[in-house]
């Protein structure tokens, strides 16, 4: 995957920490993920869809990032992952998202992006296509979190189905 792909995604959760939650993160190399179990505690997952493009966003926190960003997105000491927590990842994950779609728009990239969704606990992530996993690491002073992009084009699936 290009790093004109990867980087709407680094530069908006920077803008989205650095804005809302008065946080830094730094990234880390990108790699192919094996299995489909999720990186942190708490995902969120959206998909991707459009003429050219189809895929899903997910962006998984350990439990310290996300107490840390819930609390200072709050301004509420938060202890624990909780329903709290929860919402706020899928309020994130569409931040994101949006952002980041808005960048990928701006370079020719043209898709829709549906609710996200929430996971919690053990469960298998369920990107919507068929593909490698992406991740690009990040961490913050109080914990790593994970984005994951799968993205097929409207080639790739042409080949496949061939």
């Amino acid at each position: 995957m290009n790093v004109e792909f990867i980087n709407p995604f680094v530069e908006t959760i920077n803008n989205i920490l650095a804005t809302m939650a008065s946080m830094s993160c730094e990234y880390g190399k990108p790699y192919l993920k094996e299995g489909n179990r999720p990186l942190g505690v708490v995902t969120g997952i959206i998909p991707m869809s459009g003429d050219s493009v189809k895929g899903s966003l997910a962006i998984s926190f350990s439990a310290g990032a996300i107490i840390k960003i819930s609390s200072s997105m709050l301004g509420e000491a938060i202890d624990e992952v909780d329903e709290t927590c929860h919402d706020l990842t899928g309020e994130l994950t569409n931040m994101l998202s949006g952002g980041a779609r808005k960048l990928l728009w701006e370079k020719g990239y043209d898709f829709e992006m549906a609710k996200p969704g929430v996971l919690t606990g053990e469960m298998d992530i369920p990107h919507d296509a068929a593909g490698p996993v992406l991740v690009i690491p990040f961490e913050t002073s109080a914990g790593p979190f994970f984005i994951e992009v799968v993205l097929s084009s409207r080639l790739q699936r042409a080949a496949l189905n061939a």
